[in-house]
């Protein structure tokens, strides 16, 4: 027995040790606090909620709470006052809270949880744009009401409304792209301006989930919610498939515009030619200094993922042929390059709505899906990983 004590101190140490390093702690301080209010976490399951922790919020506003996760997951902080924030937990983080319980959305400030900030972002993004959404809606309704010729101003206002979601679409395809192995973009996936009314909502919005369902089955294959994604991927893509083979009309070709253009030596390179591979389509000017700054980020990058299957299709707008030639011998363009000088009267300006420029298109192998436009350098680097599986 004497031999078996000390190992016994040992183990139940090990134990104590490992569920410390497990456990998630969230430090709150919350100015304005509300008299008696409590703090409950509560963990997010598929239908339903199940509370797992609760603690009191002093009169100094602080308070604490903390759960054992072993696992990753999806939870929610909810005051009994009434705010609400969603938190994407794993194991071992420490976070810490503060707030203006007069003004909470506003004012709330997260740390020590990468998931849970991007998520947070995300919402206040969302919240933004639904709030410019409802009042265009009532500006519409009002309209409406009056009964009176306002087609032109229905028009507009349509227009905006259209636009303002498309940039959103467009933000949170951004934000997805930015870090695919995030947990947060589960939430990107799902949003809603209102009830079923989702951000990401037509067939060409099924390679996302396809995207984030295939890369957080790399690194999550055990939290519930990543598995939920896979399945409703599968789901999404075989009513989706189901749906073409029960057309009666011809398969309709979502193959995106080929462009046709003359490469340095003068012979034509099509962009349909580099179909397999993952492309990023470019539009610069070799007069501009942000297109040649952009083109001196883009080097690295291109020299480190080509050979998995990187390509770039840059298209110069430039009337000059030998200033183009000459910048791509200083700058030592190791890409495909290709010079359209009919612009801005040229078929690639109306095909691609070049306006400004630098500008980029990212294509799928397939070449029938835009996966993402205007990429930031920084932005790319941390996408072509996954996208190449790497």
């Amino acid at each position: 027995m004497r031999h078996r004590f000390p190992f016994l101190i040992v183990t139940s140490l090990i134990i104590i040790s490992c569920t410390r390093q497990n456990e998630v702690i969230i430090n709150g301080s919350l100015e304005s606090p509300v008299k008696g209010d409590m703090a409950y976490i509560e963990e997010l399951r598929v239908n339903t909620s199940l509370i797992v922790d609760s603690a009191k919020v002093k009169p100094s506003g602080k308070f604490k709470n903390s759960i054992e996760l072993k696992v990753p997951g999806f939870y929610q902080l909810v005051f009994k006052s009434g705010p609400s924030l969603s938190l994407i937990l794993s194991p071992g983080e420490k976070i810490s809270l503060t707030a203006d319980m007069d003004n909470f959305y506003n004012t709330k400030q997260i740390e020590g949880s990468h998931n849970s900030i991007r998520v947070n972002v995300l919402h206040d993004s969302l919240r933004s744009t639904i709030r410019t959404l409802n009042k265009i809606r009532g500006a519409y309704n009002l309209i409406q009401d009056e009964e009176i010729e306002t087609k032109g101003e229905q028009e507009e206002l349509t227009q905006k409304f259209i636009a303002i979601k498309d940039n959103y679409h467009r933000y949170s395809t951004i934000f997805i792209l930015e870090d695919l192995t995030a947990l947060s973009n589960i939430a990107a996936l799902y949003q809603e301006y209102a009830e079923d009314e989702y951000v990401f909502h037509s067939h060409k919005d099924i390679q996302f989930f396809k995207l984030v369902s295939d890369s957080l089955m790399k690194y999550y294959p055990e939290v519930r919610y990543v598995k939920t994604l896979r399945d409703n991927y599968l789901s999404l893509f075989n009513d989706y498939s189901i749906r073409k083979l029960l057309q009666n009309t011809e398969p309709i070709s979502y193959d995106i515009p080929d462009l046709t253009l003359p490469a340095p030596d003068g012979k034509n390179i099509t962009l349909s030619s580099l179909k397999g591979k993952l492309v990023l389509l470019t539009f610069w000017s070799v007069t501009q200094p942000e297109s040649i700054q952009n083109a001196i980020e883009l080097k690295k990058i291109y020299n480190s993922y080509h050979t998995s299957g990187f390509e770039i299709y840059q298209v110069s707008v430039n009337n000059s042929i030998k200033d183009w030639k000459k910048v791509l011998a200083f700058e030592e363009i190791p890409w495909i390059s290709v010079c359209d000088t009919a612009f801005p009267e040229s078929q690639s300006r109306y095909l691609y709505n070049v306006n400004t420029f630098p500008m980029n298109y990212l294509i799928d192998p397939q070449q029938k899906e835009i996966l993402a436009k205007n990429l930031t350098a920084d932005v790319l680097e941390k996408s072509l990983p996954n996208l190449l599986n790497r």
